[in-house]
C-alpha cells in the first residue's frame, strides 16, 4: 500500500453529492455522501453495503480525513 498522506488519496468516482475512493484494486470502497454528512466504508469489497461514519463537519476535506483514518486503521 503506497498511501502515505491524504493528498495521495484519489477519487475513483466524483459528482456533486458523492465521492468514492478505492485505495487498492481489490479492496473496499469508501464513499462520501454529502446529503448524509457521512463516510461509508464498504463492509465486503464489491457488496455495496456500507458501514456509515457521521462527520463532525460536512465537507470534502473532513470526508477525506475520515477515509484516510479508516484506511490507516484497517491496514495497520
Amino acid at each position: 500500500m503506497t498511501l502515505r498522506k491524504i493528498s495521495d488519496l484519489k477519487p475513483v468516482f466524483s459528482s456533486d453529492r458523492v465521492t468514492e475512493w478505492q485505495p487498492t484494486l481489490l479492496g473496499p470502497r469508501y464513499r462520501y455522501e454529502r446529503d448524509r454528512a457521512a463516510v461509508g466504508q464498504e463492509m465486503t469489497p464489491g457488496s455495496e453495503q456500507y458501514e456509515w461514519h457521521v462527520l463532525a463537519k460536512n465537507d470534502l476535506t473532513h470526508a477525506k480525513r475520515k477515509v484516510f483514518a479508516l484506511i490507516t486503521e484497517e491496514y495497520l
